[in-house]
């Protein structure tokens, strides 16, 4: 089998299902762990390998337990994403779970101190971890001081997902299973958010999170 991540969880179930046989991992790079550097044939970096992964996966925090392998050890510290379009860098995302309520709000253009104010009162202080948010709509505000290109009208399209988020958590089961019906598409376009913020943004994020378009996606999820 392979050795990427899903090479490493074949060979891991073959081995704990019972059967008397030899798992071998064979890669077509010399290194597959990703801990040698890549280049490419014009000298260019590439990413190959079991290079990293996103926080937090249970599997995997579950399999360093099991081998007694202390993750600040064996891997790096977790570091931003950045989202490209075919007019460059648009945005760099955080780490969101290690996200603050300062290093977030306190980037936010006019709202973003006054909300900050309002949740310091409620909680605690400018340091304490951001409040849990339902997908996108987390990713998207925790996101909103990095953006690069991305126009503010644009940016604040956004509050249609937190309409859509209180309707949908605040209503009974038929109204979620109006959501369930709907597709993440037909979501954002009722509630008008802005297509460059969907494009740039939303898609690549849904994609790379749910391995899914929005024209695919249940609303609800």
């Amino acid at each position: 089998v392979g050795g990427g991540w899903g090479g490493w969880g074949a060979a891991k179930a073959l081995c704990e299902s019972g059967l008397n046989a030899e798992v071998t991992l064979i890669d077509a790079l010399p290194d597959p762990t990703g801990k040698t550097p890549y280049l490419s044939k014009s000298g260019k970096p590439v990413e190959a390998g079991t290079r990293g992964f996103w926080k937090d996966y249970p599997n995997i925090n579950a399999l360093c337990s099991q081998l007694n392998l202390l993750e600040d050890e064996v891997f790096t510290k977790f570091t931003n994403s950045s989202f490209y379009s075919p007019d460059g860098l648009e945005a760099t995302a955080p780490v969101f779970s290690e996200a603050t309520v300062d290093s977030i709000l306190g980037g936010i253009p006019f709202v973003g101190g006054a909300l900050g104010g309002v949740l310091n009162s409620i909680g605690g202080g400018a340091e304490e971890p951001f409040p849990l948010l339902p997908s996108p709509l987390g990713q998207v505000i925790a996101t909103i001081p990095y953006f690069e290109r991305l126009p503010v009208a644009d940016r604040a399209s956004m509050v249609g997902l937190l309409l859509a988020t209180i309707d949908c958590l605040g209503g009974d089961e038929a109204t979620q299973q109006q959501y369930d019906r709907m597709t993440a598409h037909e979501l954002f376009l009722r509630f008008k958010i802005s297509e460059r913020l969907v494009n740039d943004f939303l898609k690549p994020t849904l994609l790379v999170g749910l391995f899914k378009p929005p024209e695919e996606l249940s609303a609800l999820v």
